[in-house]
């Protein structure tokens, strides 16, 4: 058997809960469903011991709803004076009275004897209550949709058209190899230019021309204004 945090056996404190039930003892159930929800914490003794409450509450109100209703009537034939059926309803209501506590305690054995198999009490209707099963498929509850994460974004895979294989000439021993494929022509990088450094200009000196005399043609120096020959002017 599991043992809850205070070394307590879970299905001892379960079985407690139904005896306690048994003994119509509503309090003290309350009490020990209190302390399985707030200081145990074990879901499956949380679920025996609501169990044992709904037990107890629906016992509690069907003996209120059946002294309403046969208590009431027994009152509306007292006040017509019909004390025979009066009485009959009186009788009616101690007889359901006592069939519901016996319902009680048999529900209440049959789960301690459950419990101390090492099973659940597994009660008609009641455990599903205690569940939360018999609210979600009458629909009381809905539970809210779980939030979808966004799936990440992937690019989509791009696949390459196959090449067509050209079909191979009609004859025999005529295999025609299919042509390669055609890759696109990749675009010329250009390169930097390179502008010419210019040259620098080497001024030639033209040599002095010769100069001659006019009387005479005997050559004369260049800067010179009279012939050293003849003696004539040149200017």
């Amino acid at each position: 058997m599991t043992k809850g945090k205070f070394g307590l056996s879970t299905a001892v404190i379960a079985a407690i809960a139904f005896a306690f039930a048994a003994f119509n003892q509503p309090l003290a159930v309350l009490l020990i469903t209190g302390f399985a929800l707030l200081a145990e914490k074990n879901e499956w003794l949380n679920r025996q011991a609501l169990q044992a409450l709904l037990l107890v509450v629906t016992y509690y109100l069907v003996d209120l709803v059946a002294g309403w209703l046969f208590g009431g009537l027994g009152r509306l034939f007292g006040l017509v004076r019909l004390y025979g059926m009066q009485g009959a309803m009186i009788t009616i209501n101690s007889v359901v009275g006592d069939i519901l506590y016996l319902a009680l305690i048999v529900f209440s054995v049959i789960a301690v004897i459950q419990l101390l198999r090492g099973e659940g009490a597994n009660l008609p209707i009641i455990s599903k209550m205690a569940g939360g099963d018999f609210f979600k498929k009458s629909g009381s509850i809905v539970e809210p949709e779980p939030v979808k994460e966004p799936m990440p974004y992937q690019a989509p895979e791009i696949t390459p058209k196959p090449e067509a294989i050209p079909k191979p000439e009609s004859g025999e021993g005529s295999m025609v190899p299919p042509e390669p494929a055609e890759q696109p022509a990749s675009e010329p990088v250009q390169e930097p230019i390179e502008q010419p450094t210019p040259e620098p200009k080497v001024q030639i000196e033209k040599p002095p021309r010769k100069r001659f005399c006019v009387s005479c043609g005997n050559s004369l120096n260049p800067d010179a204004k009279f012939c050293t020959n003849c003696g004539a002017r040149n200017e």
